[in-house]
């Protein structure tokens, strides 16, 4: 099976741990551990309350507001790896005005956070909203790098967005480092409804989405991070290069997996049989 660990177990171990084709593996899926919340109100969920010496990131994915898609957003601690989520928002039937108030409030609580908005449908209100009424000052940019897709910007120059565009670059990058930070334990969840999007976040093309009957705003709002992760600006905000960090954990965990078989001296000399010099006898060679 190209050694794909997913389809072994679905065919040979009966084992059907998320969907097939999830963008998690379904071996890390039943790993994902929810957290019960300190705070539940109103479609708002606390994990972890603000700390002051904490550096946070809020990225907003925007809906309708008409009872379909949700509104949601992730508020991430990104002070260390590995980073954690700390609070989640979800509802549908707020209007964007009224959500962006709450992206506010719940920001400025967590240390003005650093806040991305997506702006592919009706987010460009949110963005608006936050930069306007509210005044938010830790609103992001973003520009167009070429072929490279987008990056953040400082504001200033008539191409630049008020929040991101999801494109197909936007996205793919993303999911990347969503699976790379979630696979290798370096990004926390701590939320029920965020693991059971996971849980059937799909591959569909040359993409990924929520299955039929399923939403996928919460993990939007994870796949806004991962990209942010990887850009120049999250580097500098908090000295921390994701990518980089993941690879040497990378290394260091195949490193140990492929610790060498030990061998043993007892301080015994071989008795003289051809050999020059002492030789080590082998024993205890499984050190595990």
């Amino acid at each position: 099976m190209n050694f794909d660990m997913q389809r072994f177990s679905q065919e040979f171990e009966c084992d059907f741990q998320g969907s097939s084709g999830t963008l998690i593996s379904g071996a890390k899926l039943k790993e994902l551990v929810y957290k019960l919340p300190l705070v539940e109100n109103d479609g708002l969920t606390m994990y972890v309350k603000p700390q002051s010496n904490r550096n946070y990131v809020c990225t907003v994915d925007v809906s309708r507001g008409k009872g379909l898609d949700y509104h949601a957003f992730q508020i991430i601690d990104v002070t260390e790896m590995p980073y954690v989520q700390v609070c989640v928002y979800r509802d549908n039937m707020i209007t964007p005005l009224d959500y962006a108030e709450i992206v506010h409030r719940a920001t400025k609580s967590y240390n003005n956070a650093t806040t991305l908005v997506e702006i592919n449908d009706i987010g460009g209100q949110v963005a608006d909203s936050l930069h306007e009424d509210f005044e938010v000052e830790t609103l992001l940019y973003t520009e167009s790098a070429g072929r490279s897709g987008k990056r953040i910007s400082t504001g200033a120059g008539k191409s630049v967005d008020r929040g991101v565009r999801t494109t197909k670059s936007v996205k793919a990058i993303g999911c990347n480092m969503l699976k790379l930070m979630i696979e290798a334990n370096q990004l926390i969840i701590n939320d029920f409804n965020t693991i059971e999007e996971l849980s059937t976040f799909s591959r569909k093309a040359n993409s990924y989405e929520a299955e039929n009957g399923r939403n996928d705003d919460l993990v939007m709002g994870l796949v806004l991070f991962g990209w942010l992760s990887d850009q120049q600006f999250f580097k500098e905000f908090t000295d921390i290069n994701t990518l980089s960090q993941l690879r040497e954990r990378n290394d260091d965990q195949m490193m140990n997996d492929l610790t060498p078989f030990g061998f043993y001296d007892d301080g015994t000399e071989l008795e003289d049989d051809g050999w020059e010099t002492t030789q080590p006898t082998v024993g205890n060679w499984m050190n595990f």
